[in-house]
């Protein structure tokens, strides 16, 4: 079931949150957003972290009056995320493009994520598979449609999980 997802690179918190209200619709486009949001921590931490506010469930986000989204990342949970994507920034540039073998180098004009499999789950859920360039197995993002019809990711600890290690470094020790 391989299904191509694409969408450009964001670095701007209204056009970011605009563009994914229109598309929020869509399971897939919500996890695309998300990786965008990640995408950015490498240069804007604060901002990545208002990004994910918008795209996750509220349960992960406490209230923040200085954060543009007005939230912010739980210090549990989904603020460990960030840390994970600041040490390797290969890991969110591997499921749009990037891959062990071109040093996780991606088109931001042009993010392409790889949807491999999907599991509707109870309560509005479903549990969705996409593909990594650095990692052999797909990875699983649990996502759930709220009363607005917007769907938003539950579970997504499996995203920020290490990939393989560029080319020019294997074996460098």
């Amino acid at each position: 079931m391989a299904k191509k997802v694409t969408n450009k690179m964001y670095t701007d918190f209204k056009k970011f949150k605009s563009a994914w209200e229109k598309d929020a619709d869509s399971p897939y486009n919500t996890i695309m957003y998300y990786l965008i949001a990640a995408l950015n921590i490498e240069k804007d931490p604060d901002l990545a972290n208002a990004m994910m506010t918008v795209v996750v469930s509220k349960n992960d986000s406490v209230e923040d009056s200085k954060s543009p989204s007005g939230r912010k990342l739980r210090r549990t949970g989904a603020a460990y995320y960030i840390g994970q994507f600041q040490r390797n920034t290969d890991i969110a540039k591997s499921f749009v493009g990037g891959t062990q073998e071109n040093d996780y180098q991606i088109d931001e004009d042009k993010l392409v994520m790889t949807v491999v499999k999907e599991q509707d789950k109870r309560n509005k859920e479903k549990k969705i598979f996409i593909q990594s360039g650095g990692k052999d197995n797909p990875t699983p993002v649990t996502l759930a449609r709220n009363k607005s019809g917007q769907w938003k990711l539950i579970e997504y600890s499996s995203i920020c999980t290490g990939v393989k290690p560029r080319l020019d470094t294997v074996g460098d020790f």
